[in-house]
């Protein structure tokens, strides 16, 4: 009978978010298959590439020509000073046209309702202009509009996906945080690190319910890094695969503990004839 599906949950971190590539890459290099993943804010623009299909070769080498500067453009209004666009631009360049249901593994992204402050997830229709909400940090970037409401940072509603990604089904949850650790915050030094940490406040209202739901949590210190460290991406990247080959060990044995309980817990409600079940969702 085959292991518990797994997904994967991606948290926010704007620069940092390379982390998460690193990570991948070492639960693909140890055999553990992702059947599902979920990925807020820059998570988002990871999860949906490495649900794409893409080899991580070419994942890494776009992530390394990211810049604060080809993912906004500057485009002063009431509502904001840099326009979100060039991230659906490079979605869809990397992407092409690609719908949700185009991707090789389901994939959900949250965003957040400008208007009513709660969560809505997508994982259906197109998929660069979602992400292009859930990263759209409010005072920085403008809102987005999508089905004729207006969406803002996944994060401030669900910033590590993990009720998103549980959604799919049956399923061994693996959360990736990377929230920041500091109990107390540095003096901002300009407008930007400002909303950051506005925003890192808001979104931490809402990790604690979500690491709790995970059945694994890499929950790394990164913050050394900046959220515009975009020009560390090769040193983020090496720190998620390691720190995630660190856990493997445990992250495996727990998989495989969960894994023989569901399949005890299928024996008795389905019978003995279920070797050959698979969570269907």
């Amino acid at each position: 009978m085959s292991p518990l599906p797994i997904g994967v949950a991606l948290s926010g971190g704007t620069a940092k978010s390379m982390f998460h590539i690193g990570a991948i890459r070492a639960f693909e290099e140890a055999g553990l298959p992702i059947d599902y993943l979920a990925g807020t804010s820059g998570g988002s623009i990871v999860a949906v590439m490495i649900a794409s299909g893409m080899p991580f070769a070419n994942i890494e080498e776009l992530a390394g020509r990211m810049s604060w500067w080809k993912l906004a453009s500057i485009k002063l209004t009431k509502l904001g000073f840099v326009s979100s666009e060039p991230i659906q631009h490079f979605i869809k360049d990397v992407l092409q046209d690609a719908n949700f249901e185009d991707l090789a593994i389901p994939c959900a992204v949250p965003v957040t309702n400008l208007l009513t402050g709660g969560k809505a997830v997508f994982k259906t229709g197109p998929v660069a202009p979602v992400v292009r909400a859930s990263c759209s940090i409010p005072q920085i970037y403008l809102p987005v509009e999508l089905n004729g409401d207006h969406y803002v940072d996944g994060g401030l509603s669900e910033y590590l996906p993990v009720e998103t990604v549980r959604d799919f089904g049956e399923q061994f949850t693996i959360g990736i945080n990377l929230s920041t650790k500091r109990s107390r915050y540095q003096r901002p030094q300009n407008i930007l690190q400002l909303i950051m940490q506005i925003t890192n406040m808001i979104a931490k209202q809402n990790i604690s319910h979500s690491m709790r739901c995970a059945d694994f949590l890499l929950n790394p210190d990164i913050d050394a890094f900046s959220s515009f460290d975009f020009g560390k991406t090769r040193q983020l990247i090496e720190m998620g695969y390691r720190h995630t080959n660190e856990n493997m060990d445990a992250l495996q044995a727990t998989w495989r503990k969960k894994s023989r309980a569901w399949r005890r817990l299928l024996h008795r409600i389905q019978g003995p004839n279920t070797h050959n079940i698979r969570a269907n969702y």
